[in-house]
């Protein structure tokens, strides 16, 4: 074991249940679960890996207690003994592989998901949530107490199917989170009004379960430090209804935030601070989350007290061996989560068939699917380009057994994706490519830097594969005055080739990496103006990402012209067409091309006639990362 991170595999104890290790699988969903409300087989497999990577608790994704309570048409259900058979599965695969399991238990309440039931939505109070303006019926006292003995018979269910404790989920805007809020809950009956009032149903709730599964089965809550919203609670309202859930008899607290899911726009572990105000308030082990992708950050955590247990949420999706690694000193080859939530939330603009990924990691959530294997003969590989397709090809390539080299004509790996954490707040970008590198180092890889790949050398080389991984160009359309001299290419001030300062600039293009270079060129103080035939900005960036990163180009005063095409490049500025009027900005020092790309394709048109020469990522038709490393790993795993 790494002496550094000792303190992170002592073993505690939630309630009599000793945990080996510090480590945790909050609650997330998988998308591994059918219309029929049951997990999946390759749920098992999704569970069954992280336990193997060396958790020492998961919790599942949230189980509904009750079918009104249902957030998606394929959330797991523990509402119905017909669940139990496979909940059971999932139970014995965790606890084969080394790990403890909790259930989730949860009611949506006011957030009931569309088309889920047909039973009426009901809440706290019949105060709407503003994502979703349902009619809601507010609980009559008498049926609070059958929301409060669903979750006591799922508790029930839970210990049948083998599951080692269950976690009340009070957080996230759900039904307990609504009852808890005072931004919500606006009855005047004995769960309404001061804090214990309002903390009554969940305290209820845990006695409840306690009597009927034994005082010795674990029982965690969750619940938000912040709700992050005007009128919601804070934290020193979680600390007091903490305090009363230790009362009630709660083995653990678990604090999580009013937006579980938080974008590279947040800081890493942004949430620690209120978790350790809880902490300090109870006697009870504390489990803390947010952003935590950092073993040194969960190790500081731990040392400072801030918390007893680390949850590791979108990191355990993009590294379920994470403990592990930890554990025998492998820091450098932890694939870190970016934060960027191109496949992990959006399960849907990505990979029909699959259901929670990772864009730096597409193993996650294939476990048992995707198998590297030991090819039966190996091969001469040459890979062209050191980004992340060429270089994540490269170690899949090189675990297999194969010969491989990487020609990168740059001094430094990563291309264009190095190039993407340069904009502030995407720095953890950065870590993709250095722990692709630990890999190629790894399995053998040899990487030779500052070499162009001529279709004369990759002959004299005799190569067996050629991986064509050179990316793409910059669009440079034909519009006069393209060519002046204060016109430069996006990808020069991202690498800082051009600096500029206190200067009036023009960015044409709104795309995302237009308008990233542009909140680049707005911090260092110069005024931006952003134009583009675009209806909107960044249209194709993850929803939250893309909200974030408007926000902070608003907060920098950066203005965005849209509808408007590009007629000429003047000396200080454009003509433009809008609305069908033609129209002038001048009294711009520099202009910033951003207008997309196009695959580079040049050197693979001049060698595909070597035979068995392959070609991925942007330099087969110009996209994004996750596109990108999905390709590469699907060829790599051919070859």
């Amino acid at each position: 074991m790494d002496k550094n991170y000792s303190a992170l595999f002592e073993p505690m104890k939630i309630g009599k249940l000793e945990i080996k290790n510090r480590l945790v699988v909050p609650a997330m969903d998988s998308h591994y679960t059918d219309e029929n409300h049951q997990f999946t087989n390759q749920a098992l497999n999704y569970y069954g890996e992280r336990a193997l990577g060396g958790f020492g608790l998961i919790t599942t994704e949230f189980l509904c207690v009750s079918e009104e309570g249902l957030a998606e048409k394929t959330q797991a259900g523990i509402y119905d003994d017909c669940f139990i058979p496979m909940l059971t599965k999932l139970t014995q695969r965790v606890h084969e592989n080394g790990s403890y399991i909790f259930a989730q238990l949860q009611h949506s309440g006011r957030l009931q998901g569309k088309g889920t039931t047909k039973l009426p939505v009901v809440g706290a109070s019949n105060i709407p949530d503003v994502s979703k303006p349902n009619t809601i019926h507010e609980l009559t006292t008498e049926e609070i107490s059958v929301i409060i003995d669903k979750f006591v018979v799922s508790a029930l269910r839970a210990k049948k199917a083998g599951f080692d404790g269950v976690e009340i989920h009070g957080a996230h805007g759900y039904l307990l989170a609504q009852f808890l809020s005072k931004g919500v809950n606006k009855r005047v009956d004995r769960y309404g009004g001061n804090i214990t009032n309002r903390a009554r149903i969940v305290c209820e709730i845990i006695a409840e379960i306690k009597k009927a599964c034994g005082n010795d089965y674990p029982v965690v809550v969750r619940t938000s430090g912040a709700e992050g919203y005007y009128g919601g609670n804070d934290i020193e309202d979680a600390v007091a209804q903490a305090m009363l859930f230790e009362q009630a008899g709660a083995d653990a607290i678990h604090i999580s935030y009013g937006t579980a899911i938080q974008s590279y726009y947040v800081k890493n572990g942004f949430n620690i601070d209120n978790v350790k105000k809880v902490k300090d308030a109870i006697n009870i082990p504390v489990i803390g989350v947010g952003r935590i992708n950092d073993a040194t950050l969960a190790l500081s955590a731990i040392k400072r007290k801030a918390m007893d247990f680390v949850a590791l949420g979108r990191q355990s999706i993009c590294d379920p061996h994470f403990p592990n690694k930890v554990k025998n000193g492998q820091i450098n080859e932890i694939l870190t989560c970016t934060g960027c939530m191109q496949r992990c939330l959006y399960t849907t603009s990505f990979e029909d068939g699959f259901g929670t990924s990772c864009m730096i990691n597409p193993f996650s959530g294939k476990e048992n699917v995707w198998k590297i294997e030991k090819a039966k003969q190996a091969k001469k590989i040459a890979i062209i380009g050191g980004g992340p397709a060429g270089l994540q090809a490269a170690w899949i390539l090189g675990k297999k057994g194969h010969q491989v080299t990487v020609y990168e004509k740059e001094a430094t790996a990563g291309g264009q994706y190095r190039l993407a954490s340069v904009p502030v707040m995407k720095q953890d970008l950065a870590k993709t490519i250095s722990t692709y590198l630990a890999f190629c180092q790894k399995y053998n890889v040899t990487v030779k830097y500052q070499t162009t790949a001529t279709k004369e050398l990759l002959a004299t080389e005799n190569f067996n594969e050629i991986i064509v991984a050179t990316g793409s160009l910059p669009i440079i359309p034909r519009i006069s005055g393209i060519d002046n001299s204060n016109v430069y290419k996006a990808n020069d001030i991202l690498s800082f080739k051009q600096v500029f300062k206190d200067q009036k600039v023009l960015v044409l293009g709104a795309g995302l990496v237009g308008v990233e270079t542009a909140e680049l060129i707005g911090e260092y103080g110069n005024q931006v103006t952003v134009v583009d035939m675009l209806d909107k900005a960044a249209p194709l960036a993850p929803k939250r990402p893309r909200q974030n990163l408007l926000e902070h180009v608003k907060q920098l005063g950066i203005n965005i012209l849209l509808n408007s095409k590009v007629l000429k490049i003047n000396s200080d500025g454009i003509v433009y067409q809008q609305d069908g009027n033609e129209k002038t900005l001048t009294g711009f020092d520099a202009i910033v091309l951003a207008f997309g790309s196009k695959p580079n394709d040049e050197l693979y048109q001049d060698i595909k006639d070597l035979g068995n020469v392959y070609v991925i990522g942007d330099a087969l038709k110009a996209g994004d990362a996750k596109k990108a490393i999905y390709e590469a790993t699907k060829l790599a795993l051919k070859l």
